[in-house]
């Protein structure tokens, strides 16, 4: 990348892999196929404490949809991931007192287990919602972390409550997938997709549910670990964040540099400057962004081409394939067909 500023790389435990090469391998797929198609070598998923950059993680489980055929293999992985299983913050988690402290102290030191990311609990009356959202732009497939994301979290829910609780809805920011009728079954709850953000909605008299393996000691040991990582962890890389902001604004207004350095709190001077310094401008991070978005959803068959240019705020069909033509050099259709086909797919 040219610039002055180097790019910097969010990062993420290896606990958060814990158990995939036993999944994959069960599947009747390669793990070693699979870690080399996501850059990541055997040795490195061995340390829990190990940090994997987040872009090569997601592309692991993305890979490993792929190469299973199983096109809700995070969803699956997630259901049966226990909390102790992601590691120091699983452990602080499930040591609280409450399930209210359980999720707010996951959200407080979630940056130390990964970086460029969001979880935080809102409540609204007898409402509550846990929020969970990549916000590095840069890493456009992201569906299978955020399934396997909310898995994970229900599992804190059921590790409290018991196995019967369910929650009131499920939301993904991914569009429906083809087998999207499957993920109602797996969360026992209505479930949406194409929302602004990841979410689980649960009455918020949940909250009040005493964690049944409660460990104040043990909660002392961890937090100062925790503490320390964060004051070490990298600052939000701005044109992660400034993606991210792009993205979300293709399905409201548009994205406008004047409302997205509003959002990250600076004027749009400064914000170009910045960018101008990283060696971007505006503009070619929002066409960087349509065009990593475009080769996601064409990649998945089902999503028809006039909800693709939806989705990346085109008005019409016809403006998003111009556009794509002057990206890839071909029709989106043509690219589809030879995408789905490099894939031993059919559409």
């Amino acid at each position: 990348m040219s610039g002055t500023a180097a790019a910097i790389q969010p990062r993420i435990l290896a606990s958060a892999a814990n158990g995939v090469v036993d999944a994959i391998a069960a599947l009747g797929a390669d793990p070693d196929r699979v870690l080399g198609a996501a850059s990541i070598r055997a040795a490195e998923l061995a340390d829990p404490m190990r940090e994997l950059t987040l872009a090569r993680y997601c592309a692991l489980f993305e890979a490993a949809a792929r190469q299973t055929r199983d096109d809700n293999f995070g969803l699956h992985f997630g259901h049966g991931f226990t909390p102790r299983q992601l590691g120091p913050i699983g452990y602080v988690a499930i040591s609280s007192p409450t399930l209210a402290t359980a999720l707010r102290n996951m959200s407080r030191y979630f940056p130390a287990h990964q970086e460029s990311s969001r979880l935080s609990l809102h409540v609204a009356g007898d409402i509550a919602t846990l929020n969970y959202q990549v916000q590095d732009g840069r890493i456009a497939q992201r569906r299978q972390d955020a399934e396997l994301s909310l898995g994970m979290f229900c599992n804190l829910f059921w590790h409290g409550i018991g196995r019967n609780w369910q929650p009131l809805e499920i939301h993904f920011e991914h569009p429906r997938p083809l087998d999207g009728h499957e993920h109602a079954q797996v969360f026992r709850a209505p479930t949406y997709f194409a929302r602004p953000t990841n979410a689980i909605v649960f009455r918020a008299s949940d909250l009040d549910t005493v964690m049944p393996s409660a460990d104040a000691y043990l909660l002392t040991l961890l937090e100062p670990q925790l503490r320390d990582r964060m004051a070490r962890a990298n600052a939000d890389d701005l044109v992660g964040l400034v993606r991210h902001a792009i993205e979300r604004g293709f399905s409201g207004s548009g994205p406008d540099i004047g409302r997205v350095s509003a959002d990250l709190g600076l004027t749009s001077r400064t914000l170009h400057r910045r960018l101008q310094e990283r060696g971007h401008t505006f503009t070619d991070l929002v066409r960087a962004s349509r065009r990593d978005l475009a080769l996601q959803y064409l990649a998945t068959p089902h999503i028809p081409l006039t909800e693709i240019a939806f989705l990346l705020g085109y008005s019409e069909l016809s403006a998003f394939s111009r556009a794509f033509h002057q990206w890839a050099g071909m029709a989106p259709m043509r690219y589809r067909k030879q995408s789905l086909a490099g894939m031993g797919r059919v559409d």
